[in-house]
């Protein structure tokens, strides 16, 4: 199930500090979501929706970890489902409320240089070079226009099936 994240949720084992990055988001237009499976959180997203007069409107995928033990221990893997839901609630998201022309980006994220493989490999988003994660910190910046975000969310209902609203049958 994917839902809206809350304070309590925020894990304190993970690679990434979620629980500072909590105390230090503006929810104006950010967003924390959660991926719970038997009751346990399998995966975090955090996004903004930058929906300013006069530019584009877009989403930005600032921060995304699957649960340590679904990467495994002795090989350096992401699973699949759990980001590539989260990345699919995200551009769920972008297309309900982002109206932009075909060649504007809908979706861009900077991730580090160990997820490069991930984006441009698996979840084949554009690649479009290094960009500053942090001062003295580089990664990899990435994009979907629209088209290619449609085309991600249509092969990950394709793959997995299509999910349901909670409480519809």
């Amino acid at each position: 199930m994917l839902s809206q994240a809350e304070k309590h949720d925020m894990p304190t084992n993970w690679s990434f500090n979620w629980l500072n990055l909590w105390k230090n988001t503006d929810f104006e237009c950010q967003n924390i979501v959660k991926l719970v499976y038997n009751n346990e959180i399998w995966g975090l997203v955090r996004y903004g929706l930058y929906p300013y007069p006069g530019i584009p409107c877009y989403l930005e995928i600032e921060q995304l970890e699957a649960h340590p033990i679904s990467r495994g221990k002795t090989a350096k893997r992401f699973i699949e489902p759990i980001g590539k839901w989260l990345i699919w609630y995200t551009v769920k998201v972008a297309l309900k409320f982002c109206k932009t022309e075909l060649e504007d980006p809908l979706i861009v994220l900077v991730a580090l240089d160990t997820a490069m493989s991930y984006y441009s490999d698996k979840v084949q988003m554009e690649y479009l070079g290094t960009a500053t994660i942090a001062p003295g910190e580089d990664g990899c910046a990435f994009r979907f226009l629209r088209n290619a975000a449609v085309t991600f969310c249509d092969q990950q209902e394709s793959l997995r099936g299509v999910p349901k609203l909670y409480g519809q049958q």
